[in-house]
């Protein structure tokens, strides 16, 4: 091996890493006292089978998380919130919660206390900051779930700021935990999705939905459970950013019904047209039938073409004798004549 070109080499490939290094030190964002935001969060039970069939409940919060004081990677802060709870039963109640915690910046786990999160186990990593120089792809957890970074610059319209844009950072973590609590025994399946702005690395916003599996009070159930929380106020400015574009084939998909009903009624439609229009041509092919037969009997004997002379036969007039027709034109003629007397056809 030549030592003298694999020095240089690997020289240059260090001071690569050092500068890689710096520069990830860099983009992270380093907490400052007085950070906070506020949020208004929405928890919401139902699309229940079971035991909880028919049953809904909804939670609304309103709180906050402030940094009060930095020393190193140890930040002090403190939290607040109230909460109204209602359900389909007529149940109803309300409480807050108030207290302070430390967590570090640098690995973003709590250190000291808690912003009243249960049922985690240690280390239990905050949830509402990450390290915002993470690229797409990048992991890290929040509470006990691990999160993959899906996109560095995703548009998150937040209901809370006028429908309006804002650009984030978007994650997703997915996991199964036993739930044990007021709601029964049940095996927990969830999706959550966070969203954090991308220079401070704070939250903007999060929504998982779970899925449970199991029962309350010896009766099997299952219900949705979706929590959804937006920030409503900020130390940190928003990004605006643009609509996503529209994803046409979720577009169509979702206007599928509508084509698909339309397509039935046309076809309706269709089939409603051609049978009146063979039903009409089968009509027309009947024959009209006349009210009266087209060659009717004429009214009066046939005139003879016989030419009997210029004088005409004699009639004689019998009385009380029998009549047959001709059987030549069809004229009444005595039975005691021999011939008829208009056609000259022979009775017999």
């Amino acid at each position: 091996m030549n030592y003298r070109i694999f020095r240089p080499a690997l020289s240059v490939f260090v001071v690569t890493l050092a500068i890689a290094a710096i520069g990830n030190s860099v983009a992270a964002y380093a907490p400052r006292s007085g950070d906070f935001f506020n949020y208004s969060e929405t928890t919401t039970v139902n699309d229940g089978g079971g035991s909880y069939a028919g049953y809904t409940d909804q939670t609304q919060t309103t709180g906050m998380e402030k940094m009060n004081s930095v020393s190193g990677n140890n930040v002090s802060a403190s939290y607040s919130y109230s909460f109204q709870y209602s359900n389909n039963q007529g149940l109803s109640n309300s409480s807050s919660s108030s207290g302070s915690y430390t967590w570090s910046s640098s690995v973003f786990t709590y250190v000291k206390g808690t912003d009243h999160q249960v049922g985690y186990s240690n280390p239990i990593y905050v949830w509402f900051a990450m390290n915002p120089s993470l690229p797409a792809g990048g992991t890290f957890y929040a509470l006990n779930t691990q999160f993959t970074v899906l996109s560095k610059n995703y548009s998150l319209q937040l209901p809370t700021q006028g429908n309006q844009y804002f650009q984030t950072i978007q994650t997703k973590g997915t996991g199964q935990y036993p739930r044990n609590d007021a709601y029964g025994q049940f095996t927990a399946s969830y999706t959550w999705y966070e969203y954090f702005d991308p220079s401070t690395g704070y939250i903007v916003g999060y929504n998982d939905v779970e899925q449970n599996n199991g029962q309350y009070l010896g009766q099997a159930g299952t219900f949705t459970y979706t929590d959804t929380l937006y920030v409503t106020s900020t130390s940190y400015s928003l990004a605006p950013a643009s609509p996503p574009p529209t994803d046409i084939a979720a577009v169509l998909l979702g206007l599928a019904p509508y084509f698909v009903a339309a397509l039935v009624a046309i076809i309706f439609i269709v089939v409603i047209a051609v049978y009146a229009s063979s039903r009409r041509r089968r009509m027309d092919t009947i024959p009209e039938h006349s009210p009266t037969p087209l060659h009717a009997p004429p009214s009066t004997p046939l005139e003879s073409r016989i030419d009997l002379g210029s004088k005409p036969p004699e009639q004689v007039v019998i009385r009380d004798v029998a009549k047959v027709n001709c059987k030549y034109c069809g004229t009444l003629i005595p039975t005691t004549a021999e011939r008829c007397p208009y056609c000259g056809g022979p009775r017999r």
